[in-house]
């Protein structure tokens, strides 16, 4: 048994149906991070830091025993020419100027787990494997689009170090939790 579908058009509420029986309709997507955003299970934070070379500038780590933590984006600003690398943490416990993370929609309900250092040197002599690089040139913006790719599962962590001249660094993250 077959579903015939009838053309409405024309009448300002019904839908139309072409030759092949297919409805038209219209939508709007929503990427994750928006819907996240309005769940509440979004963030975004930032860090400024007047960095020496090697400095680890920022630390991420998910706390969240049931989402991952996907890394959308990474903005990275400095004021002399400098290279960031992104590291997985396998070994070191960080410590310092804890981040403070908000819903990018403003919202105060974030409830998520999550450890954020920056602003300041990031301490206890975290190491682990590279996962990429950005040089930047002073007084320029990179713009690292990672969709999501850059995944933390409970207890995984991140860290970014910098290398350059004494420079003063801008890092930019924006992720959100999401239930696996």
């Amino acid at each position: 048994m077959s579903i015939l579908l009838q053309d409405g058009t024309g009448s300002g509420i019904l839908a139309r149906v072409d030759s092949a029986n297919r409805l038209h309709t219209f939508s709007v997507s929503e990427g994750p991070l928006e819907d996240a955003s309005q769940l509440g299970e979004a963030a975004y934070f930032y860090s400024t830091y007047a960095a020496s070379t090697g400095d680890e500038i920022i630390s991420i780590k998910n706390s969240e025993s049931k989402k991952t933590l996907h890394i959308t984006r990474i903005l990275f600003s400095t004021t002399a020419n400098a290279r960031f690398t992104v590291f997985e943490v396998t070994s070191g416990t960080a410590a310092g100027t804890t981040l403070t993370y908000q819903n990018p929609n403003l919202d105060s309900g974030i409830s998520n787990n999550g450890t954020f250092f920056g602003n300041a040197s990031v301490t206890g002599s975290l190491s682990g494997n590279a996962l990429f690089g950005v040089s930047v040139l002073a007084n320029t913006q990179h713009d690292t689009f990672l969709e999501g790719s850059l995944q933390l599962a409970n207890t995984d962590e991140i860290a970014i170090t910098v290398t350059g001249t004494s420079p003063t660094v801008y890092i930019t993250v924006i992720a959100f939790w999401h239930l696996d």
